[in-house]
């Protein structure tokens, strides 16, 4: 859109969670930051907030009504698919021929912040074993048997995440406690642009299909996403060299109450690693 529209002021809705992401945007005009209500009722705080501007083109990236109801000259509604990777689709939404390449704009202020909160010797991996969703999250016994490998000898483990997130503590205390290992507890440190930073300097990521996941397909950090439920066609890591390891599932499986993550091997996933390192 920044390219496509030169000479435009570009306003952003988002939740406080992913404000953090359009702060540094050229030509931002309004950051409008909403959160959700029950009942949807955060539809309606949103629309008190932009019925009195006339604008020239909306795009609704979350498929509501609420084009319909305000003053715009033009609008877009997008509609997701579970066939094509996220990227691809916001592309043909868009109907441009230039590649959309995901970013996280950041300035000085943020990579000098970032270096803050980054302990220990480099070379560094970025781990996140926990999502929103304990489904989506393979065993930290599995964690704990792939770092035993002589391999991370050489690195900085560096654990990104929320204490809220965390299920098993004492075994998530027990995987921060490795020996013979270099670790560094990252969990409620920073804000996304500064955690987005640190990424960048790591060698590679593995974690869960989570934004933090997503936050590191945009860096030149090589990206693993461990994937259960979720679809990693349209939600695997975006960019070249980034790769989903997709747990096997038989037809009759309930995605819901079954952790098939499990199916996931402690050898197969380090055998990837090895792959693209």
């Amino acid at each position: 859109l920044l390219d496509e529209y030169p000479n435009s002021q570009i306003s952003v809705v988002t939740s406080s969670i992913s404000k953090d992401l359009f702060e540094r945007m050229p030509r931002l005009e309004n950051l409008i930051v909403i959160d959700k209500k029950r009942y949807s009722l955060h539809w309606f705080d949103i629309w008190k907030l932009v019925i009195n501007q006339s604008w020239d083109l909306t795009i609704d990236l979350r498929s509501s009504y609420l084009s319909y109801a305000i003053r715009t000259k033009k609008y877009k509604i997008f509609k997701g698919n579970d066939k094509l990777p996220k990227v691809e689709q916001l592309k043909n939404f868009l109907n441009t021929s230039k590649e959309i390449v995901p970013h996280v704009w950041l300035n000085e202020e943020d990579v000098l912040e970032s270096k803050k909160l980054l302990h220990g010797n480099a070379p560094y991996v970025a781990v996140a074993p926990f999502s929103n969703w304990p489904q989506k999250d393979w065993s930290l016994e599995k964690y704990i048997d792939l770092f035993q490998n002589d391999f991370f000898q050489r690195y900085t483990l560096l654990f990104f995440g929320q204490t809220q997130d965390i299920r098993a503590k004492e075994l998530f205390d027990n995987l921060l406690n490795l020996k013979n290992l270099r670790i560094v507890n990252l969990f409620d440190k920073g804000n996304l642009r500064q955690l987005t930073s640190i990424i960048n300097e790591c060698d590679f990521f593995i974690g869960s299909d989570s934004a933090l996941m997503h936050l590191a397909a945009t860096t030149k950090c090589k990206t693993i996403g461990l994937f259960g439920p979720t679809n990693d066609i349209v939600y695997g890591p975006w960019g070249a060299g980034n790769i989903s390891i997709r747990a096997s599932v038989q037809d009759n499986e309930n995605l819901i109450k079954n952790n098939y993550l499990e199916n996931i091997s402690v050898e197969e996933v380090y055998n990837k690693i090895q792959n693209i390192v």
